[in-house]
């Protein structure tokens, strides 16, 4: 494979700068102004579970959507009509969510937009082992990273500015927030196109034949099969992947209302600091992604991975007896730190892993484990937070068990790692 042009590696990643807005759109600002407003007895709960189904969507929608990817011929190739109908589907999916005068419809709503970011992400994620050469992955990883810090800035920053101001302008706030990722994947999919049009993947290929249906239906069968003996890597890549990531969910996806309940803070406030907090993390996340990038091009990924999960654990421990916003804030820079080696390393290794005759199934499979971690999370806030506040009468317990189990989770993933066999990046 030739050394792909600094541009090209833009046009790869630019896509998922949509994805991460449209997430950190929705959550925490979103989601929570609309729990606030239709299910206000136990919200934490209500988030948790209304999200953890959507992620339950999600991991089985994206091994699946690998397969068809990894067997579809078409003249625009095996990845761009997915990303494209994914995309089309996503939008109203957002407009559904901000202006529903139901949970019931939210929750629809969340489910749909599931599958529909699925449909987008997978083979999305495969573009990176289909054209960019081993020696290259991680400063692709990197520039995918920087484009997550970027969009998690921005969009959380945004949208707490504009749903903060919903008590004002009403539902217009809701609907302008979304709005933004909306406008922003119609950009990325034009950058992504024009960066893939020359790209061999996407030259003309025939329809499938008799056969070629017929591996399609054993591959199917086998969508969420791991032959664990011939990629013994994938296993302790997954287990670092599923607890870092449900670490670092835990921390975030709770925290309006922690700033509400524990702060003492007025939803709008909490909804700003939010946005501010955003601004302290991904400066740590700028700091290091893109250096971490090409530092896992030379030294390997497997000793920044182990180094982000001790450093994230070291955050998340202040923050379990954070005294003060200001030392919540200090905390919040440290897992960022963290957060950002993570984001670099951790990609990059899992595709030199993959087979890339089955690139895009096996990190459908990979991204089951950030799935799987987030959803177990919410599942967790869900079932800790509010039971354990009303059981000891308390605003802050909850919050503390939970913030105390995502520091055990993020060390935990850096012990995980260690066993991992892995050729340091040619």
């Amino acid at each position: 494979m030739s050394p792909v042009p600094l541009w090209r590696l833009i046009a790869l990643t630019t896509l998922g700068f949509a994805l991460t807005l449209t997430t950190n759109t929705l959550e925490p600002a979103v989601l929570s102004h609309q729990v606030l407003a239709l299910a206000p007895n136990e919200p934490n709960r209500a988030l948790g579970l209304t999200t953890f189904a959507g992620l339950l969507v999600a991991s089985v929608a994206q091994p699946l959507v690998g397969v068809l990817s990894d067997h579809t011929r078409s003249r625009w190739g095996r990845r761009l009509p997915y990303i494209v109908g994914g995309a089309l589907l996503a939008a109203p999916c957002l407009y559904v969510i901000a202006l529903a005068p139901v949970f019931g419809l939210v929750i629809a709503g969340v489910l749909v937009l599931q599958l529909a970011a699925s449909v987008v992400q997978t083979p999305w994620l495969a573009l990176v082992p289909d054209l960019v050469p081993p020696g290259q992955r991680g400063r692709a990883a990197g520039l995918r990273a920087f484009m997550d810090i970027l969009a998690l800035v921005i969009g959380r920053q945004v949208a707490g500015l504009l749903v903060g101001g919903a008590e004002r302008w009403g539902s217009a706030a809701l609907v302008a927030a979304v709005s933004v990722p909306v406008a922003v994947y119609g950009l990325a999919l034009t950058i992504t196109w024009l960066g893939l049009r020359p790209a061999p993947g996407f030259v003309p290929q025939p329809a499938p034949d008799p056969a070629t249906a017929r591996a399609l239906g054993h591959a199917f069968a086998g969508a969420f099969a791991v032959d664990w003996r011939a990629h013994p890597a994938f296993v302790w890549w997954f287990i670092n992947r599923l607890l870092f990531w449900a670490a670092f969910i835990a921390l975030t996806t709770f925290l309006v209302f922690f700033l509400i309940d524990v702060a003492g803070m007025a939803a709008a406030q909490a909804q700003r600091y939010v946005g501010t907090l955003s601004i302290v993390i991904g400066g740590a996340l700028v700091a290091v992604t893109v250096p971490a990038g090409w530092l896992a091009d030379r030294i390997g990924r497997k000793p920044l991975v182990a180094a982000a999960g001790f450093i994230a654990a070291a955050g998340a421990g202040v923050l379990v007896v954070a005294p003060s916003l200001s030392v919540i804030t200090a905390a919040a820079f440290v897992v960022g730190l963290g957060v950002g080696l993570f984001l670099s390393a951790n990609w990059a290794l899992v595709t030199d892993i993959v087979p890339r005759d089955q690139a895009a199934r096996y990190l459908g499979l990979a991204n089951v484990a950030s799935v799987i971690g987030s959803a177990s999370a919410r599942l967790l806030g869900a079932a800790l937070i509010d039971p354990v506040n009303q059981a000891f009468g308390s605003h802050s317990a909850g919050y503390t068990l939970l913030y105390g189990l995502a520091a055990v989770l993020f060390l935990l993933s850096a012990l995980a790692i260690l066993p991992l066999k892995v050729e340091k990046p040619g």
